[in-house]
């Protein structure tokens, strides 16, 4: 089965269960950071993907590190991972769970990518038209990035919407290369 699929099956499980618990937001909250947290220490992440370190001890040394700072129902959805062979699946599971999550919410996240910050006013603004367009809530992520010289990117969804110069600039590169390679005569030159 793909993990994929995989993913989405623990991610709807444990989604089901935070609806009914009523913990939706925490359990959102807790795997956000706890994928977070794996993702940028990797020789946890190099511990809970060895094959050959007994399950046993992956709990032991994720119940150090949570100490406590987790639900019962995130560590144990996190133990039940590591006792399948599935902890590789954790931040699949997460993304799929935060999607559900945004689902039962009506909220969609956006991401918009400028040259240089955007005002308050700039950032209401495009929230606005946003929210107008899909009929959802918008949680606005904001990301600096100098290269695109002006303009902006905005990804909502698996749509992305590039505005920015560096890519206007690439797009008349690119036509002006297929246009030089043309013969003479299809331009018009005599």
């Amino acid at each position: 089965m793909l993990n994929g699929a995989l993913a989405h099956r623990y991610a709807q499980a444990l989604f089901e269960l935070a609806i009914e618990m009523s913990v939706l937001d925490q359990i959102d909250k807790e795997l956000h950071d706890l994928a977070e947290i794996v993702a940028q220490n990797n020789e946890l992440k190099v511990l809970l993907n060895h094959p050959n370190i007994e399950a046993e001890t992956k709990k032991k040394v994720l119940a150090k590190i949570l100490d406590d700072t987790v639900s019962d129902m995130t560590s144990h959805f996190v133990y039940l991972l590591i006792d399948r062979r599935r902890q590789n699946l954790l931040s699949l599971v997460q993304r799929e769970f935060a999607r559900l999550a945004n689902e039962a919410r009506n909220l969609i996240e956006a991401k918009v990518t400028s040259a240089t910050a955007l005002t308050p006013a700039q950032e209401e603004k495009l929230k606005e038209m946003i929210a107008r367009s899909t009929g959802k809530n918008v949680r606005l992520l904001s990301e600096v990035n100098p290269t695109l010289i002006g303009g902006a990117k905005l990804q909502v969804g698996d749509r992305v919407m590039d505005g920015s110069i560096t890519t206007a600039l690439s797009k008349i590169r690119d036509e002006l290369k297929k246009t030089s390679l043309k013969p003479q005569q299809e331009v018009g030159v005599n």
